[in-house]
């Protein structure tokens, strides 16, 4: 309930198709204000003070705009409040003075007032008024300002996930053309079936990369496809992914390759696996994936380009919502992660 009064005021408040609305409610509030005018102590309408009232509603609305358009943006935005402090009762001052000698010569209810009460309390009534409207235009401006911080980190982070992506596909792009260019002297048949898989390999990254989102069973097609590709390279290379649980989510596209060209890239070898398992359970995805360490002879790339990006991208895209375990034991190498989805 309060998140949805806070999307209203903050509509009211910063929308342009809303400003309109805005200066009607001004208005409203100073037709309250001065309506008194028209009326006298016992509350019956003073002949022709409908001149009186217009000229007291005119000088209402100079203090409010002359402090709304001039003096906040001016002197208290840039800092300048002492000056601001300084004028801002100066010209409430001046405009009880002003609606003093527009009431002089009526007959209303402010005959017999002591002159310095009824200052007092113009000059309170308008104080209070100026601070609520005053108040309300710089918590105006903090929202802008938010709003304009946040579109403007939502625009670097767009740039620099656009960045992020281009770095991987690159990497992945050349291991597989290297596998590609492999098997074209080894076997003319599988080259042909592997370039086949290659083409659906690059259909998707153009297809998909540009979206924010893409069903998980497409991106699982994506590693399939990768890992059929060097099963046709190794002799005894095998794969296996499994799922979990209700796996029709969305998921941000080539999310999962990294950990996947780093587990193939790293175990270069025919006597290899990788294993993945996604489990999908209460609002999170899990992500483990699992290959032999390098034999001797095939020793460890530490701090793959793919392995550092995909680090940075999951920062961008979930922040604090994800964790990232890497397991290096003697045997296997490990990859854990948690994303809430």
């Amino acid at each position: 309930m309060l998140s949805k009064f806070n999307y209203v005021i903050s509509n009211l408040l910063l929308k342009s198709n809303y400003w309109i609305l805005r200066h009607l409610l001004v208005q409203l509030a100073v037709v309250l204000i001065s309506i008194n005018a028209l009326w006298d102590a016992s509350l019956h309408l003073i002949p022709n003070s409908f001149a009186d009232w217009l000229a007291y509603f005119c000088v209402i609305n100079v203090l409010i705009y002359v402090n709304a358009y001039l003096l906040v943006p001016r002197l208290l935005l840039q800092g300048r409040v002492k000056l601001y402090l300084f004028l801002t009762p100066l010209l409430i001052l001046l405009i009880i003075l002003g609606v003093g000698m527009i009431q002089s010569g009526s007959d209303n209810h402010y005959i017999g007032t002591p002159p310095l009460i009824g200052l007092s309390a113009g000059f309170c009534a308008f104080a209070l008024f100026i601070i609520g409207l005053t108040t309300l235009q710089l918590w105006k401006y903090r929202m802008a300002n938010a709003q304009r911080i946040n579109d403007l980190k939502n625009a670097t982070m767009e740039v620099e996930l656009a960045s992020l992506q281009n770095q991987i596909n690159p990497h992945f792009l050349f291991n597989v053309l290297n596998n590609a260019n492999i098997l074209v002297d080894e076997d003319a048949d599988k080259s042909s079936f592997m370039l086949s898989k290659l083409n659906e390999l690059l259909h998707y990254q153009v297809e998909r990369e540009a979206r924010e989102l893409v069903p998980l069973n497409e991106d699982l097609k994506f590693l399939e496809d990768y890992l059929e590709l060097e099963k046709m390279r190794r002799d005894r290379f095998t794969y296996n992914i499994r799922v979990v649980g209700d796996s029709n989510i969305e998921v941000p596209p080539l999310l999962f390759i990294p950990f996947v060209e780093n587990a193939v890239k790293h175990n270069p070898g025919n006597d290899s696996y990788v294993d993945i398992v996604l489990r999908i359970a209460a609002g999170k995805l899990y992500l483990k994936c699992e290959n032999p360490k390098a034999q001797t002879g095939y020793p460890r790339k530490e701090g793959g380009i793919g392995l550092r990006n995909i680090k940075r991208r999951l920062d961008l895209l979930f922040e604090d919502a994800y964790k990232l375990e890497l397991i290096d034991k003697e045997e296997k190498y490990t990859v854990i992660m948690e994303l809430k989805i």
